[in-house]
């Protein structure tokens, strides 16, 4: 009689112990299990310190500037930080947008920098607001008398960004008679706002028969009236931004989609940009879900969207066109930050364990591996999770579990309060303290794998003997029988050992494998000859 156990798999908490499949774990711990071995999972590595004022949270590696290395960005734990980059191709400014710091925010490299750390040191209000009050009209002094030929017109004001950005318009101003060559109007402008906006210019546009605003003027962001005497013929463009206004202060979970479109949410509110125009939120562009919104996630499929009610996905090229598709699974989301893309398909957090969403299918695919009490106990509101080597990474309140659909579960002993995934470089950085530090960047850890629960029937046979084939040596095995450790042995090579005498009559065996080594399989017979 012989047991053989190869090509490892991980925990299926969900399984007795003695109904598991062969190669299935009760303990795997802080082991990559992906090449179907025991391989040790390495341990983190220390990249850098953070300033140690802010109890980081929240972590962003910010491409740009420092000779290429960039800079990291770190919020503190009070924030819920979702940040994308400009959307506009070789963006000059190297602008980067987020959310989840009270009202959204937007830095550039010059900005973000220029101050002390934590970074970003500065930054402005994301969009550009409409000016608060009404521009005044008056007749010029010099005019007289109405022609047939004047015209009923009418005066609004925009603000516009040293970065182009402009804001929707003021309210309209009364209608006064104008006409060429004489009727003169001077229009008093509206004053700027206050907050972090950065308004480089106003914009004076007016509207005669045709219905459209067109630019009069550009005009310094301190010019408080103007003498409008522009002939018809000279007006320029029409006003491109009638509806782009700043996003809602309260929104949040900003992120990236095709075609150069932002999408956040606030209450059961989503919402889209202008395409490459990230200061510019229509309330038009708005959809409306029965429950509040969670969290949001682009998949190829389309936007999921993770409500506290049944999840929807939501498709469309362009904003203005966008159609919602609600899942047919009450499977509401418990944890923003658990939402996460794994390519096709995303996954997050429920009450009954880890939801997979991709297309049209929603599914909790821990269903066969944990039950809704013991997928409870791991406490699926604090999750924070992260794409990593095709794995579903998970940090939780009390620890840190790596899941892929089909394979099981393990486990590792490494915390983290938040991370970021850097896709230029392929490193996963988590915050520990105030150190950041890279997934597997470190030593190898000490793994621990213990083996589902063989039953054997007491005097039908004796196991005298084992072998352990591993890439490294030494490597522990221990050997239970009816709960208890009777054999622990330091392995030293891929040679056989014998096994002590006189546990013929023990019953339930499990074999327990710990060590920083590679190990491919192990064996344990009752005779030599039965040994590979």
């Amino acid at each position: 009689m012989k047991l053989a156990i190869a090509n490892f798999q991980g925990e299926i908490p969900i399984l007795d112990a003695r109904l598991l499949p062969d190669n299935a774990a009760q303990i795997a711990k802080n082991v990559d299990l992906r090449r179907g071995t025991l391989k040790p999972r390495n341990g983190v590595g220390v990249q850098t310190d953070l300033p140690a004022t802010i109890n980081p949270a929240n972590l962003y590696k910010y491409n740009a500037g420092n000779n290429g290395e960039g800079f990291w960005f770190s919020w503190g734990a009070q924030y819920d930080i979702d940040v994308v980059r400009s959307p506009i191709a070789d963006d000059a400014y190297a602008r980067v947008y987020w959310t989840g710091q009270g009202t959204p925010k937007m830095t550039t490299l010059s900005l973000a920098t220029g101050g002390a750390e934590p970074y970003p040191s500065d930054w402005l209000e994301l969009g550009i607001p409409a000016p608060a009050s009404v521009p005044t009209v008056t007749p010029s002094a010099n005019r007289g008398t109405a022609p047939d030929t004047a015209v009923e017109t009418a005066y609004v004001v925009t603000f516009v960004s040293s970065f182009g950005e402009e804001g929707p318009q003021s309210p309209s101003s009364a209608s006064i008679l104008r006409w060429d060559d004489g009727g003169d109007v001077v229009v008093g402008l509206p004053a700027l706002v206050s907050g972090d906006y950065d308004i480089a210019k106003k914009r004076l546009y007016r509207v005669e028969a045709n219905g459209d605003y067109q630019l009069v003027a550009e005009l310094a962001p301190s010019t408080a009236s103007y003498l409008d005497s522009v002939d018809s013929e000279s007006l320029g463009l029409s006003l491109p931004s009638l509806t782009w206004d700043a996003p809602n202060p309260a929104m949040r979970g900003l992120t990236a989609l095709p075609n150069g479109i932002l999408a956040g949410f606030f209450d059961n509110t989503l919402c889209f940009c202008e395409p490459y125009l990230p200061h510019a939120w229509p309330v038009g562009y708005r959809l409306a879900f029965q429950e509040n919104i969670v969290g949001i996630a682009a998949i190829s499929a389309g936007l999921l969207v993770v409500t506290e009610g049944k999840p929807w996905i939501v498709t469309g090229h362009t904003p203005e066109a966008m159609a919602q598709m609600e899942l047919d699974v009450n499977q509401p989301g418990v944890s923003k930050r658990s939402v996460v893309d794994m390519g096709g398909y995303a996954l997050y957090a429920s009450f009954d364990g880890l939801i997979a969403v991709g297309g049209s299918e929603a599914q909790v695919v821990t269903s066969q591996v944990l039950t809704r009490e013991q997928w409870q106990a791991l406490k699926p509101e604090t999750i924070h999770a992260y794409r990593y080597d095709g794995m579903y990474l998970a940090f939780y309140d009390g620890g840190c579990f790596t899941f892929t659909p089909g394979k099981g579960l393990e486990f590792h002993d490494i915390t983290a309060e938040g991370g970021y995934y850097d896709l230029l470089s392929d490193t996963l950085y988590l915050i520990q303290g105030n150190s950041i530090v890279t997934w597997e960047g470190g030593a190898a850890q000490t793994y621990t794998w213990r083996s589902k629960i063989h039953e054997i029937p007491p005097g039908s046979a004796s196991f005298t003997c084992a072998k352990v084939i591993a890439y490294g040596y030494p490597v522990t095995m221990r050997l239970y029988a009816d709960g208890a450790v009777i054999y622990e042995h330091d392995v030293q090579s891929a040679s056989m050992f014998r096994l002590p005498a006189g546990f013929a009559l023990l019953r339930d065996w499990e074999i327990e494998m710990e060590g920083t080594q590679e190990t491919a399989s192990i064996q344990v017979a009752t005779t030599p000859g039965e040994l590979i």
